[in-house]
This record gives C-alpha cells, structure tokens and sequence, in this order.
C-alpha cells in the first residue's frame, strides 16, 4: 500500500467525522520516551501522526515547538534516529504516518535517498512549512507521488483560491493543510464563521480534504470544524500537556493518551481501526 492510499482509505473509513492528526517533535524529550509518546497519540485516537524531525531553526513554530526541537536536538536526537523511530512505529500499526521537516535536514541527508526511504519504510509522505512551491526545478511533489507519497499542500491564510487549486494540483495528496491564523503556531485558534467559510472556500478551490491547523486546543474546536474541515491538527496543546506532567513528576505519555482520547471524542477503551492484531493501545 503506497502513502497516498493509505490517507485516502483512512478518510474514507472515517465517513464524515472529523479526524484527528497529533503533532510531535520525534526525539523528544529523548528518544526513549519520544517513542512512548508516539504510541500514547496512538492509544488516545489519533487517526494521523505528524512526526517532526527536529531542526534548529524551526521558523514556521512558536516557542513551545521550537524549545522542543533545541531540547531534543541537545538530547541527540538526530534524523537517522528520528527514521528508525518513525520506521518502528510503522511496524506496529498501520495508522497513516507523516514527516515534517523544514528543507535544510531533508537536503543534508540527501533528498531523493531520503524519499526513497519514506517509502521503504512505510511513511505515508511530507509537510514541508518552507517549501519554495515557485521553484519549479525542485519539484517535490512530483518526486514525492512517483514513489506514492504525499507531499501535504500547506495554505497560508493569504492564499488565494486560485492559487490553492494550483498547489493541490501540484501535488498527489488527498490532503491540504490549511493554516487557519496568520503567525507560528500555539495561539489558541478562534474558528469564527469567516474561518470555517475560508475552510468552505478552500475545499471547493482544491477538490481535496482539509485539514485546518495552527492553535487548535479543545474537542469543541474538533467538533466545530464538522461540515468544514476533514482533520484536526493539534500539536502546541499537547506538547504542553506533556511539559505540565512531566513538571509535577507524572508521566507524559500517559497524559498525553488522556488528552488526545477526549480531542478524539473516542475513549481510551475503545478498538483502534488501524492497529494491528495484538498491540498494546
């Protein structure tokens, strides 16, 4: 099963709800518990994982982000480690899996080595923050779909809807990430109706589901997007929950399970579709 297919049979099986995709710095707070944490976003509902290899100059990323890249960056977290990571969790579960990762890392390891081993080890595709779209002569995502993997649109607040059917045209992916605020991420997101009516227009514009991101906290967020938007992305308010616990001596992937269980609306208890026979939720 190629990436591509993988996020189209994940929509598909979800029907009309509002999915979840969880955000988290791989190798952080170290890379031992940065794996416990992926398999707590698991065990919580997460329908998606953003897996973000972590960089010193994170520029799309608010504070809380880029402390955790610099932490997890001291810690030794490195890209090789963070695809081993990513490449383990693939083997255990057959959620829909996503790199993010600013260009310099991708291009210090070598890119098309790099998408070659995407592929090999099952992750599902990219969102790339400062990708230079008008620069033809990298054409990423023509490299990302000849290997079906889908390099994920990112649509500013500014982008015109002429412009975002281009950019889903440009690319394979069933998904648009829309950044619904101007600025880094981790504000609270207010979704008022001229939100949720650019999410309307940008689904019309591309043809393509919809993820809305940036400043996404509370399950009442999760549900407002419903008729609007096909995914919740929330990253910053879980990255905080897990600095809170880790601060009064709890254990982060713990609460962090809780957390994304009641984004979800799922529970803790319940079956995850995509985990395979025999794991651990």
């Amino acid at each position: 099963m190629t990436g591509i297919e993988r996020l189209e049979g994940t929509f598909a099986a979800a029907g009309n709800r509002v999915t979840l995709m969880t955000h988290a710095v791989a190798g952080w707070p170290e890379l031992g518990s940065s794996a416990r944490i992926l398999e707590a976003l698991l065990g919580g509902g997460a329908d998606f994982l953003e897996v973000q290899l972590p960089f010193s100059d994170p520029v799309a990323d608010g504070p809380a982000i880029v402390a955790a890249n610099h932490e997890a960056l001291r810690a030794g977290s490195r890209t090789e480690t963070c695809l081993s990571l990513v490449e383990g969790l693939r083997k255990r579960s057959e959620v829909p899996l996503l790199l993010m990762s600013y260009l310099n890392p991708l291009y210090a390891y070598g890119l098309e080595a790099l998408l070659d081993r995407l592929a090999g080890g099952g992750i599902d595709g990219l969102i790339v923050p400062d990708y230079p779209d008008d620069e033809p002569e990298l054409d990423l995502g023509r490299r990302c779909a000849s290997r079906g993997l889908a390099l994920v649109p990112l649509l500013a607040p500014t982008t015109e809807r002429k412009r975002a059917a281009a950019l889903a045209a440009a690319s394979a992916s069933p998904l648009c990430y829309a950044v619904t605020r101007l600025g880094v991420t981790g504000r609270r997101t207010e979704l008022d109706p001229a939100a949720l009516a650019r999410l309307d227009a940008l689904r019309a514009a591309t043809g393509r589901r919809i993820a809305a991101g940036f400043g996404l906290r509370e399950r009442s967020q999760v549900e407002a997007l419903a008729g609007h938007a096909d995914c919740a992305v929330v990253g910053s308010a879980l990255l905080e929950a897990a600095r809170t616990a880790l601060r009064e001596g709890r254990d982060a992937a713990e609460a962090l399970e809780a957390v994304v269980a009641g984004l979800s609306g799922r529970g803790r208890q319940e079956t995850r579709p995509g985990r395979r026979e025999g794991d651990a939720s």
